[in-house]
């Protein structure tokens, strides 16, 4: 094969039906480039940024050669005995390797990767058929090639040193030719018009990225032009009838307004129409699939709102068009949960074998719990051994299943380059992981990767670039539907309509009055959050409390409702924030007591009435000699006001977390309440953090408290339910990117169940474990806590104490 003044020799590598790329002006010059740097023995380095094809093009002119090529995703893991064996097998074997993102390899890597490449070079040049490379003596084939990818907008990427790059032959991809390229996909897929159409959608796409909101996620290059095609095509092949131009709006409609913020909607529809003027987008509803969705979010007692069954129909459809997805939104706009109702969606489905549907499961993992050794395996340079990681153990395990079923591997955790630069490979069209032990594994079809994340501020462009997304906005999710399910799951219609009134009269109008007055919190806790604790603390309440009483019932439930009130929605807030919040509910329920505030009241039961905290103090309190000093608790009004608040949640089984400057009483109270439980039911651990503490100190803490039930399951001693009190919960420090993995590991417990072994990489299941926590203020060397993990807390802020 020739090309200018070079000539190859045709490799038969068995390549099969693969797809081909699209040949433009700048793939010519790629080809010329990289073939001539061949020629005269060198390598070749093509540079550009994210979703320019950099990789494609190579893979592709190895394709024409019949070459096989090794794409290796390079990250920081990578070690020069790694790279040495990639270099040594492929130097025998005559394929190519393809790095991938080589300048995120280590500085002091690369010095050694350039000696190792010279020596290459050199045997090439000479034309020797056998060389010394790392202390022995190989074989060469002369096909050999060596080729690596510059990606120049990623963060942690660095230049390469001078003498690496004399050995690479430089060309830089600076922007593909999109008209070109949409003009031939859309012919490959069955269009006819194509010169218009590629046109028009390759404006939409530029006028987009122009004039749409900045948001991190938006995404409107190559790689969503290509997806976009591929969907379009597929509405083509299964609606023959319809009209061409139609097929494409409708596609654009539906690829991109699951990413858009409500803002932006009506813009990108105003550009869509404006370049396909008189095309009415077609209504293609599935009767069947939206009746499923809406009898599953009955059976999880959900509501059903437009909003929710909308984003759990976008999550289906971009899941379509491509194996990765990415579900941004802050804490509580329900990414969670649309998830859970599309997976039950499936498994109905899956009942009729003519539906097309198959079961799905999934298999969560939140990698900032873990180190990138325990992520992805670590190679021992001193003494050889390879430990295995936890996401090359899940994605064996899922690849290895031959069954049709669909498996998500949810990645539950902010994005970033620590741990998301190793998983390029993987998650573009090479679905391809390289561990860094030689290992490849390919993932099968059956097989999808899900972000869960808040945002996406540390995330590079090519991991963006690389996933379809689905946004949510908080927003759009009102506290009342969880209100109308909590309400749903009430025995006592009587109570149920009663609190159905209350949150009608009190709950808009106290959000109102907290953000008209700048009701500060200290820690700030979302409507949502506030709402779920409220009825969290009710339900606490409704133990202690006989309901079935109608005596004066109505009286007795405003006053549970107003005490769950005070203590979740206005619990959060400062001193003054409280005193103003007080003037305010006495104003809509005049029957508080006129000294102190509202919040120095507690229920009478008995009387339906307010009582004192001061009237719960007993009198003749007298000290246990036999206690240290430290352990000595004085009783209070506010010891007992927060004791009493912790105790109902313990009873509930719902965690507990006190915020509050230092020195306000916060560990001793709760030590106080764990030393008065019932030792016959309860056990108790108390962790303290610190700036050091690991994810996997805190996992071994806990898990020596556990014995093993059955396999995969642990439980405290005896039979007991364990009480970890953790300390100073805020302490642990930040990494490079803003999380603190002690408590993503919790996180992930709490929101799964499960955390994984990190030597048998297999789930432990931990039951009948509930935390309580404790931290100071954040600032002055205290982090603040992600909103993800305050979400599952009922949340107290505490005050200073009283000075008796």
């Amino acid at each position: 094969m020739k090309q200018t003044n070079t000539i190859f020799q045709y490799a038969w590598e068995y390549i099969g039906n693969s797809g081909r790329l699209i040949c433009t002006p700048l793939t010519d010059r790629v080809f010329i480039t990289l073939t001539s740097a061949l020629h005269i023995h060198k390598g070749g380095s093509v540079r550009g940024i994210s979703g320019t094809g950099k990789t494609e093009t190579i893979r592709d002119l190895g394709k024409v050669l019949g070459v096989y090529i090794v794409v290796i995703n390079c990250s920081k893991n990578l070690d020069y005995k790694s790279l040495g064996r990639l270099f040594s097998g492929i130097s025998q074997s005559g394929a190519w390797g393809c790095f991938d993102e080589f300048n995120r390899i280590d500085i002091e890597v690369l010095s050694v990767v350039a000696q190792q490449i010279l020596s290459i070079i050199t045997a090439l040049s000479i034309g020797s058929q056998k060389f010394v490379f790392e202390g022995n003596e190989i074989k060469l084939n002369i096909s050999c090639g060596i080729f690596t990818t510059f990606n120049l907008r990623n963060e942690g990427c660095l230049e390469l040193p001078d003498n690496l790059k004399s050995m690479l032959r430089p060309i830089s991809m600076s922007s593909p030719d999109t008209g070109i390229i949409a003009e031939a996909r859309l012919f490959v897929e069955g269009f006819s018009n194509t010169k218009i159409l590629g046109k028009k959608i390759v404006t939409l796409y530029a006028l987009s990225q122009q004039q749409l909101s900045k948001l991190k996620h938006y995404e409107f290059g190559l790689r969503a032009l290509n997806s976009f095609i591929k969907y379009a095509g597929d509405k083509r092949r299964n609606n023959a009838i319809m009209p061409e131009e139609e097929i494409i709006v409708l596609s654009l409609i539906e690829m991109n307004l699951a990413k858009l913020a409500v803002a932006d909607i009506s813009l990108f529809k105003g550009l869509v129409s404006d370049l396909f003027p008189g095309v009415e987008t077609p209504t293609t509803e599935n009767n069947k699939f939206t009746y499923i969705v809406e009898n599953q979010m009955q059976l999880l007692n959900l509501q059903i709102t437009r909003h929710l069954a909308k984003k759990v129909m976008q999550i289906h459809e971009t899941k379509i068009s491509c194996h990765c997805l990415m579900l941004v939104g802050n804490t509580l706009s329900g990414k969670s949960t649309c998830t859970k109702v599309l997976q039950a969606t499936y498994n109905s489905l899956a009942k009729d074998i003519e539906s097309g549907f198959q079961l799905a499961k999934d298999y969560p993992i939140n990698p900032k719990a873990y180190t990138i050794s325990e992520l992805y395996g670590e190679f021992n340079l001193i003494t050889g051994k390879w430990t295995d990681g936890i996401i090359p153990n899940i994605l064996r395990v899922v690849c290895a299943d031959e069954k049709l079923d669909e498996k998500w591997i949810i990645f539950d955790s902010c994005i970033d380059p620590l741990w998301t630069e190793s998983m390029n490979s993987l998650m573009d069209d090479n679905r391809l992981l390289t561990l860094i032990n030689g290992e490849r594994i390919s993932l099968s079809e059956q097989v999808s990767l899900i972000f869960e994340v808040e945002e996406l501020s540390n995330t590079s462009p090519s991991t963006i670039s690389r996933c379809s997304v689905v946004y949510f906005e908080y927003d759009e999710i009102k506290w009342q539907p969880y209100v109308k399910s909590w309400l749903s799951s009430k025995s006592d219609k009587t109570v149920t309509e009663e609190l159905k009134s209350l949150f009608d009269k009190y709950i808009q109008k106290v959000l109102h009055f907290k953000e008209m007055n700048f009701c500060k919190e200290p820690v700030e806790i979302s409507e949502l959050n506030g709402i779920i604790s409220l009825c969290n603390l009710f339900d606490s309440l409704s133990i202690q409390v006989n309901l079935s009483d109608q005596e004066n019932l109505s009286r007795l439930v405003e006053l549970m409702f107003l005490f769950s009130l005070i203590w979740s929605l206005c619990a959060a807030v400062d001193e003054d924030g409280r005193k103003k919040l007080d003037s305010f509910l006495r104003e809509m329920d005049g029957t508080f007591p006129n000294k102190d505030t509202v919040f120095e009241y507690c229920l009478d039961v008995k009387n339906r009435s307010w009582i004192h905290w001061e009237d719960k103090l007993k009198t003749g309190w007298k000290l246990n000699l036999k206690l240290p000093f430290h352990h000595i608790i004085v009783p209070t009004v506010d010891t007992i006001r927060y004791a009493y608040l912790i105790e109902s949640l313990i009873s509930i089984n719902h965690p507990v977390l006190l915020v509050g400057p230092a020195g306000t009483g916060k560990s001793s109270i709760i030590k106080d309440v764990i030393n008065r439980l019932d030792f016959n039911i309860y056990s108790h651990l108390i962790v303290n953090l610190s700036a050091n503490t690991l994810s996997k100190s805190v996992q071994n803490i806990i898990k020596s408290r556990m014995e093993k039930r059955t396999k995969g399951v642990f439980a405290p001693c005896l039979n007991k339910k364990l009480i970890a009190f953790i300390d100073d919960f805020n302490m642990p420090l930040h990494d490079e990117y803003g999380s603190q993995p002690p408590l993503e590991l919790i996180k992930f417990w709490m929101s799964y169940g499960f955390w994984f072994d990190l030597k048998t990489q297999a789930e432990e299941n931990i039951k009948d474990l509930l935390l309580l926590s404790a931290m100071g203020l954040p600032g002055g060397g205290r982090p603040s806590i992600s909103s993800r993990l305050q979400s599952k807390f009922n949340l107290i802020f505490f005050t200073t104490p009283q000075v008796c």
